[in-house]
């Protein structure tokens, strides 16, 4: 082989090395990808998580009362006697479950006040809410008070205007059936009027 040929070979063996040394990415741009890809990842699974934590924790579910039925009333309106009410009231109360797992609550009592004091009382049978669901449950209560010869101003003036107004209180103690949610307590605080001339509930809200 002449000198020329050798030159012009190892020229050419040169150049392919340095060409192939061009083409391999260096070991630290390598590192730094998997660094990147890596971390790309955690964040992915950790906006997974979080998305998935927020659809297991419990939200707190909503009692209310839909409506309200005077089934019987009767007063005194005369001031110079003893002065009283009673009535039947036929209650429907709603609860909503905004979470995943089903809400289950065994049969709870309630109140049903008059000035701060109880004049009556609810049963509400226990019973399943569906997840995202709501049911409908009727209670029948008896409501009444009866004052004296000498009864508080209060209720004359309730008795003379013909309104009396009642608080109804329940706390419904029951299980989300999820295993990341435990127990749970559904509360029922609603007010209402009774309207003693017209003997229907004309107003009706909860808190």
């Amino acid at each position: 082989m002449s000198h020329y040929a050798e030159t012009t070979y190892g020229r050419r063996s040169k150049d392919v090395d340095e060409a192939c040394r061009i083409c391999q990415p260096k070991q630290s741009d390598i590192t730094g990808k998997i660094i990147i890809f890596t971390l790309a990842g955690l964040c992915i699974l950790l906006f997974i998580f979080i998305i998935v934590g927020f659809s297991f924790i419990a939200k707190p579910l909503k009692a209310s009362l839909t409506s309200v039925a005077v089934r019987s009333l009767s007063y005194n309106k005369d001031t110079s006697s003893s002065l009283y009410f009673n009535s039947t009231l036929a209650m429907e109360i709603r609860i909503e479950n905004p979470n995943l797992g089903f809400f289950e609550f065994p049969t709870s009592k309630g109140d049903v006040l008059y000035n701060g004091q109880v004049v009556g009382e609810m049963r509400i049978s226990g019973q399943r809410v569906a997840s995202f669901g709501s049911i409908g449950t009727e209670v029948r209560t008896e409501v009444g008070y009866k004052g004296n010869q000498r009864s508080p101003i209060w209720l004359k003036n309730d008795i003379e205007r013909r309104l009396i107004i009642l608080n109804t209180r329940a706390k419904l103690r029951g299980e989300i059936h999820l295993k990341a949610l435990n127990k749970r307590t559904v509360s029922l605080n609603c007010l209402m009027h009774l309207n003693l001339k017209d003997e229907v509930i004309h107003r009706l809200w909860c808190k």
